[in-house]
């Protein structure tokens, strides 16, 4: 089921989101700890930054937090369109005294994202072999989650990864497959504008990604959404 919370902007998003987030950190299973896909962009980018400075005011638990990138650009984390660049700068502060987060990456030193894939595959497989304990996403104009976008495929041979290609720019990507995303204890989509909500009031009878993402959901998917 779609759960609408709205706000007025978003800096009363952020601490409602982050609440969320921290809850389920603390109540992960002390055998694992908890395990995340993020969004990139800059939308998300000032959640990261509070999420830092929550997990620096903590003691480290028994198992760092697992992150990686819901889809990522086949470019080098340097590069200011890297969505694990972004992450490694907005949660520095807390990995500079103690491991609290380990990012696994959906890069190699492959090519092209289509050599990696196996690779990258097993990786997944290794690192996150149970469900995520949560998900996060955006969602564009045009109903994409992820790298996963409209008339494209959304999975591979029962990878959880799959090789993109942004449909105006043609910028290679990879990204998690709907499968892998939906395999999750929580959905939480982050949005703003009112161009994007109308994109999601209609989304689930849609053929869009989002819509299949919905469709197929397992557990209730959280949408916060402010004007902007």
């Amino acid at each position: 089921m779609l759960r609408l919370h709205e706000y007025e902007n978003f800096d009363a998003l952020r601490p409602a989101l982050l609440a969320q987030w921290l809850a389920v950190i603390d109540n992960a299973p002390a055998h694992a700890g908890a395990s995340f896909a993020l969004a990139g962009g800059t939308t998300p980018a000032a959640l990261y930054r509070e999420l830092d400075q929550a997990l620096a005011q903590r003691d480290a638990g028994p198992h760092p937090i697992r992150l990686v990138a819901t889809d990522e650009r086949w470019v080098i984390d340097a590069d200011a369109q890297s969505n694990e660049g972004l992450f490694r700068r907005c949660l520095a502060q807390s990995n500079r005294t103690a491991e609290r987060w380990e990012l696994v990456s959906l890069k190699n030193a492959a090519a092209t994202p289509e050599v990696a894939i196996e690779a990258i595959g097993t990786r997944l497989h290794q690192q996150f072999p149970d469900a995520f304990s949560a998900v996060l996403l955006g969602m564009g104009t045009d109903g994409h989650i992820a790298s996963l976008f409209p008339h494209h495929p959304t999975e591979d041979n029962q990878q959880p990864c799959l090789a993109a290609l942004h449909p105006q720019t043609r910028q290679s990507r990879i990204s998690l497959s709907l499968p892998r995303l939906l395999n999750t204890e929580r959905l939480w989509l982050l949005i703003t504008g009112t161009d994007k909500r109308r994109v999601l009031e209609k989304a689930t009878n849609s053929d869009l990604p989002i819509g299949a993402l919905l469709r197929g959901a397992q557990c209730d998917v959280d949408a916060f959404w402010c004007p902007a």
